[in-house]
């Protein structure tokens, strides 16, 4: 079967590297699926549970949002803040815990990954009639 790439990264550092079948991520709309050879697209991503299938098996991704950008081999993950594990509740009660702390750092991201959600929505949004040419 074929596989495809996931670099998983954070401001600070590369989370993982995982070979994968499929991968679903939280978006505003519900929940996206990934595969293999897939069309290129930018996801925003909600603060949630992302489902990794390897071939090994099930893993599971807790995040704090951000954005997925999805090439035909490879995707990659920005995220503020990223638990990998085997079980479900075991990452997001990691993720809770770390967004409850009183971090400036952490605050930062979420601002930022509040920042990237209202980007991507204003690149998808209909252009109004109204707006010439900037120059």
């Amino acid at each position: 079967m074929d596989n495809f790439l996931l670099d998983i990264r954070t401001p600070r550092q590369l989370v993982a590297t995982l070979a994968l079948r499929s991968l679903r991520v939280p978006t505003e709309s519900g929940q996206a699926g990934v595969r293999p050879r897939m069309q290129a697209c930018l996801l925003a991503l909600v603060p949630g549970l992302v489902l990794l299938q390897a071939e090994q098996g099930l893993q599971f991704c807790a995040t704090a949002g951000g954005l997925l950008d999805v090439g035909r081999d490879v995707a990659k993950l920005y995220t503020p803040y990223a638990v990998i594990g085997d079980a479900p509740d075991a990452v997001l009660s990691a993720l809770d815990a770390a967004l409850a702390l009183p971090s400036g750092e952490l605050a930062d991201r979420r601002r930022l990954a509040e920042l990237e959600q209202r980007i991507l929505r204003e690149l998808h949004s209909p252009l109004s009639g109204s707006r010439g040419p900037r120059g």
